[in-house]
């Protein structure tokens, strides 16, 4: 609820709607952070089961069952002593929309500076997009492909994609 509306509503003025909310209750205006998509639960219990597949086959090509042999290397990369992580590439493809987000402004709300950040998820869209697909390893990006507008990926694009991502 918006301060002027809680000032209509008790009939008070704005400013002593603002002095209770901020000075005497300590709320800010906090912005939510926004976070690229929502996964479904079964997309997050998939994700979670490879991460375990993976950590069991660093274990065993290691003969042990103590994961501290993962951890962060120079520079804070992730890195693991036996190079598994090294040798691992992932990607993924999203279509990116050519929109400007809603303003910070438009999704502040008051919140009392021990309460959690709030996440919101990104749900205006627009017209214009591109499909994207992006490959990492443990340095970063080491491939970044946009289709021109209004195409989208088939089975031919994503191959001559993934023939450049072995060149």
């Amino acid at each position: 609820m918006k301060t002027r509306e809680s000032a209509v509503k008790l009939k008070i003025p704005k400013s002593t709607v603002h002095e209770i909310v901020h000075d005497t209750l300590g709320y800010r205006k906090m912005s939510a952070r926004w976070v690229p998509k929502a996964l479904r639960e079964d997309h997050e219990l998939k994700r979670f089961e490879i991460s375990q597949r993976l950590l069991l086959r660093c274990q065993q090509d290691n003969g042990d069952e103590d994961t501290t042999h993962i951890g962060v290397g120079p520079g804070g990369d992730f890195r693991a002593k036996n190079n598994l992580f090294d040798n691992l590439i992932t990607g993924d493809k999203t279509w990116v929309h050519l929109n400007t987000p809603e303003a910070k402004r438009d999704s502040m709300i008051w919140k009392h500076p021990s309460s959690p950040v709030t996440k919101k998820f990104k749900v205006k869209r627009c017209a214009a997009k591109v499909m994207t697909t992006v490959f990492y390893d443990v340095t970063g990006v080491i491939l970044l492909a946009i289709l021109p507008q209004g195409q989208c990926i088939n089975a031919a694009k994503y191959c001559s994609t993934l023939d450049r991502l072995r060149l």
